[in-house]
């Protein structure tokens, strides 16, 4: 049975291979409890500064490696780290020196020697014995596991782990067992082939079934030179100025942070989650694509993670839904939306085969549990028919305000 690899305490928080800050650790559960010296600030974890003197706060770095962490009450976590004798997740982490594929930090042991480039996830090649024993699928009690995985640093309640496919890394993720319908991998492929129709932005998604349970797939969106900065961090980094609203406070600090404009990129990401009745676009979700080498931004992601819609918890489907982050119900959010002029509705017949076509596949197979009528998606449709028909009613609304500009004589 393997055995907790994490046994250092004093080490230098990495961005690829250039030291930000000598930290200290707590014995085997991984937690930080000091910041000794800091070299390079200015490529420190966004959230992890003090507010009141721009210093770098080991509670705040502490939450922050601890946020990067896989949840303890993900479905086989607890097993899997009482077998492997690791004491937390941020342990866990620490297995892999707490690398991720969302960005390029990492934790160096101070007695330890070796280059970003010979131990990434982006470059080299990684186990999948955390992923199968996530998957119910490897023990976690056999020999020789191996523990170096991007799976262990894979935030997010859902099912899901990674792995290689010619070349590419690609995430696999299940649905909520929670939920009767098991809906969540056949809507990813939904929104996905929404987002191409509106010529959105956006993390294309498959899905398939593995024995007999369904998942979706989607290619990594950041690359060994670019990393994901999520809009709470953006939220976060700045000083809040209590006269704006949370969404204006985003607008305000992408601005300051030379991020770009980014008013139209969330407004059609809030038109999807309209249409499709999102109600999980938390402030972790969607965010921003930034240089690691250069600390510049280069632009909104391509949207991902759309799977908690279209009713997927067995709700009443109906018009009133609730929404993320910036309102609590989708007739509110949407009003957020200043310029409907690059919608153009899908057309019905078009919508209605995407949705049929992909909830129809969610059939019961083994699980009698598992299924979706074919009444539920005849409602799902018409509810999305009407809610992109309110998305064009709203275009010819806010055009037949604006005032055109008359030409001087």
């Amino acid at each position: 049975m393997s055995t907790n690899n994490y046994n250092f305490t004093k080490s230098t928080l990495m961005h690829k291979n250039i030291p930000v800050a000598n930290i200290e650790l707590t014995k085997r559960k991984g937690s930080i409890i000091a910041v000794k010296d800091v070299f390079n600030i200015e490529h420190a974890p966004l959230t992890t500064f003090n507010e009141r003197d721009g210093k770098l706060d080991p509670i705040k770095l502490d939450d922050w490696l601890e946020g990067r962490s896989i949840p303890a009450s993900r479905q086989n976590v607890a097993r899997l780290m009482h077998d492997l004798n690791i004491t937390s997740p941020t342990a866990l982490a620490l297995q892999s020196y707490g690398l991720s594929l969302s960005d390029q930090y990492w934790i160096k042991p101070t007695n330890q020697d070796f280059l970003w480039e010979n131990i990434n996830f982006f470059q080299n090649e990684f186990s999948d014995d955390i992923g199968k024993i996530l998957f119910n699928e490897k023990n976690s009690n056999d020999s020789n596991i191996n523990v170096k995985s991007p799976d262990n640093s894979s935030d997010g309640m859902l099912q899901k782990r990674w792995t290689i496919q010619d070349e590419k890394r690609i995430l696999v993720k299940g649905a909520d067992t929670k939920y009767q319908l098991q809906q969540e991998p056949f809507n990813e492929v939904i929104a996905s082939q929404i987002m191409a129709e509106l010529n959105i932005n956006h993390t294309p998604y498959t899905q398939v079934f593995m024995d007999d349970k369904p998942y979706s797939l989607c290619e990594i969106f950041t690359t060994k030179d670019t990393e994901y900065i999520t809009a709470w961090s953006v939220l976060k980094h700045l000083k809040r100025d209590v006269k704006l609203s949370e969404y204006e406070q985003i607008l305000s600090n992408c601005e300051k942070l030379s991020v770009g404009d980014m008013r139209h990129k969330i407004e059609q990401m809030l038109v999807l989650d309209y249409i499709i009745a999102n109600t999980d676009r938390h402030l972790g979700n969607f965010g921003f694509l930034r240089n690691a080498n250069t600390l510049e931004y280069e632009g909104f992601v391509p949207i991902f993670d759309s799977g908690t819609s279209l009713w997927c918890d067995g709700s009443i489907i109906s018009n009133r839904s609730e929404s993320k982050p910036f309102k609590k119900n989708h007739s509110s959010q949407i009003k957020l939306v200043t310029d409907f002029s690059w919608y153009e509705p899908i057309p019905r017949n078009k919508l209605t085969d995407i949705i049929t076509s992909n909830l129809s596949k969610n059939t019961p197979i083994k699980d009698v549990r598992m299924g979706i009528s074919e009444e539920r998606i005849a409602k799902i449709v018409a509810t999305v028919q009407q809610r992109s028909e309110f998305i064009t009613g709203l275009k010819r609304e806010l055009s037949s305000t604006i005032v055109p500009v008359k030409k001087s004589e």
